[in-house]
């Protein structure tokens, strides 16, 4: 049965005949009920619905890097893995059905107009099985960057379907970081991306790739 909310003018919560009404960052919805279709889907379908999984495969794992990377866009309609799902899909799905796949130099984690390091590297350290990041720490007027804002860094190894990311945030007065590789993963290789935000994570920078880097 379904439930008014704010009198009688007001949205509802739950069933009611044929709808199911719903709220969400206080937007009030409607919408009927789901009816299982009994045709099968067409190849139109199958496409979007195979582009929707690779994507979000990749993308609601790191939603905790998302909700800073995106979190300051339309966050009034859409989470911020839906705002990256929207950006990104035009963008970096490539092949054809159903062989698609992700072009990782193409992914954005994080978009925005911050300030976002000068010169930056990565790269692997067989002998310590550690895995090292570079950047300028030098801030820019401009940009009114400074010393404490926070670095994220993020690297995916496809091979295994896993995420790499520093323990601690590192500051951009750091300049560097290096944090080890568990030893299940050696021997293929990452894809790594950083970004920075300020420390009240309001100003983002967009997204660097840093390239793939072998583990060995």
């Amino acid at each position: 049965m379904g439930r008014i909310l704010h009198g009688a003018n007001g949205g509802f919560k739950g069933k009611a005949g044929s709808v199911i009404g719903s709220s969400w960052k206080s937007i009030h919805y409607i919408k009927g009920l789901y009816k299982k279709s009994s045709k099968p889907a067409t190849e139109a379908q199958l496409i979007v619905q195979e582009q929707f999984k690779l994507l979000m495969r990749f993308l609601l794992p790191i939603k905790n890097f998302l909700k800073v990377g995106y979190g300051q866009k339309k966050v009034d309609k859409l989470t911020p893995v839906n705002v990256a799902f929207q950006f990104n899909k035009p963008n970096v799905i490539t092949g054809t059905y159903p062989a698609f796949e992700l072009d990782y130099s193409k992914i954005r984690i994080a978009d925005g107009s911050y300030y976002a390091g000068g010169t930056k590297t990565a790269s692997f350290d067989a002998a310590t099985e550690e895995l090292t990041l570079t950047w300028s720490p030098d801030n820019n007027e401009v940009y009114e960057s400074k010393d404490d804002d926070l670095v994220y860094i993020l690297a995916y190894h496809p091979v295994a379907d896993e995420f790499l990311s520093a323990p601690t945030l590192p500051k951009r007065v750091d300049g560097t970081i290096s944090f080890g590789v568990p030893e299940h993963l050696l021997g293929e290789s990452v894809h790594v991306w950083f970004f920075f935000s300020d420390r009240t994570k309001v100003k983002v920078s967009r997204s660097s790739y840093l390239g793939e880097v072998t583990l060995s």
